[in-house]
This record gives C-alpha cells, structure tokens and sequence, in this order.
C-alpha cells in the first residue's frame, strides 16, 4: 500500500538499463497515528547500484513511521533473497535477508554523527531512504558467502582442490 507520504521512484534508463530508486518520505505530513507503507525491489534495481556486494534479488521492503519524542520514528524491516557471488567458486548464490532496524529523523540546526539518527535541517520537507534501506540489506548479508558443501560450481571447485593442502 503505496501513500503519498512515503513513495517510491523508480527510474529507468532503457537504453543503458539502469534504475534510479529512491524511497522518499514526506517530511512534513503528521505522523501521530502510525504510517506503513512496502516496497518491492527487484534484480535490477539492485544491481543497478555501483561496486557493491549485492549483485541482485527479489525483496520487500516494509518503512513505518511515527512520531516520537525524540523526532519521527522509521521501522523499516526488509525480507526475501539477495544475490551474492559465492566467495568459493565466485557463482552466485542466494543468501536470505530478515532484518528490521530502527532509525530516528530528528531535526537540527548543526549535524552530528549517529549510528541510528539522521539529521535534517528544519526547511527540509523530504527524506531519501532507499540509502538506508540499501545498507540494511548489505548489512544483512553474512560476513562469509559461500553454497553449502557439494553445491559450488563443479569446474572451480576441481581447480582450487590442486591448491589447497
């Protein structure tokens, strides 16, 4: 259920198939009661974004704010597979994503560093989340990626056994 106080834009350069997405939320909307909206992202979306781990996926993405007394309170849980290259035999693979993290939106008149607070200025009236949603998904992923034993790409796997002592 897509509002128009939090909206995704998704933009499509055919000719060099590549998508600009952003997740904005509308600053300046009251958040007394709770707002939820979800998103899907998609393959390319994903792999759209330069020098990252992520090569790909099918995932949702579920942001819910509301107001709190340190600023709006963002929920946002995001679920299903990203696509990975297998760190063994450099494959891709699938890794499950299920995580939920918080942040806190509050306004300032000077910025601060903070693990779980994103500061903006008073005039501010929208917030780009899909660079937050992005590095949760990253942040997500296991430190190690790697197909459970057997299922690597048979041909690596013989050439890294004449290695490996």
């Amino acid at each position: 259920m897509e509002s128009m106080v939090i909206r995704q834009i998704i933009t499509k350069f055919a000719a060099a198939k590549v998508y600009i997405m952003s997740v904005i939320l509308d600053l300046k909307q009251n958040f007394t009661q709770p707002l939820t909206a979800e998103y899907s992202i998609t393959d390319d979306m994903l792999a759209s974004v330069e020098n990252t781990l992520v090569k790909g996926g099918q995932l949702t993405a579920s942001v819910t704010a509301q107001q709190a007394p340190e600023g709006l309170r963002l929920t946002i849980h995001t679920a299903g597979k990203a696509v990975v290259e297998c760190d063994r035999c450099l494959d891709d693979m699938e890794v499950d994503i299920d995580t939920t993290n918080s942040l806190s939106v509050q306004t300032a008149d000077r910025f601060e560093d903070a693990d779980d607070i994103i500061y903006v200025e008073k005039s501010q009236k929208e917030l780009d989340l899909w660079p937050m949603v992005y590095d949760f998904i990253v942040l997500a992923l296991p430190v190690t990626h790697v197909h459970p034993e057997g299922q690597c790409n048979k041909e690596m796997a013989e050439k890294l056994s004449q290695y490996i002592v």
